[in-house]
């Protein structure tokens, strides 16, 4: 009898963890270009967890130069992520999602499967 419970209570259990969407941790590597004239900064936003930002922290990626740049994130594989970046000390002139994140964008958002992205160019 104890066993057979024990058994239930396990089964339980692997329901419960396997119904909040365990996912296998990822990584992706971003990759930037800043052709535009002034500086910009950088953040990540997740479209599936709220509020989850990269890099977190109220902190920022600088592109401060006209250079290649490449940020390699952890995320949760098939997490969708999407940019968004903005001028500095301007955040109306922005790309992908923008400053806050809530912004729409056209092709700014990639799925977190392991790889590169292609580069992106800011104009």
């Amino acid at each position: 009898m104890f066993k057979a419970m024990l058994a239930v209570v396990l089964a339980a259990l692997c329901l419960v963890a396997g119904g909040q969407g365990a996912q296998a941790q990822s990584n992706m590597t971003w990759k930037f270009e800043n052709d535009y004239k002034y500086k910009v900064e950088l953040m990540f936003f997740s479209s599936d967890r709220k509020g989850f930002v990269w890099p977190g922290n109220n902190k920022i990626y600088p592109l401060n130069d006209g250079g290649a740049h490449s940020f390699r994130i952890g995320c949760l594989g098939g997490e969708k992520i999407c940019y968004g970046a903005w001028v500095t000390g301007n955040k109306n002139r922005y790309w992908g999602v923008g400053a806050d994140g809530k912004q729409g964008c056209e092709s700014c958002c990639f799925k977190c499967q392991g790889g590169d992205t292609p580069l992106i160019h800011l104009k």
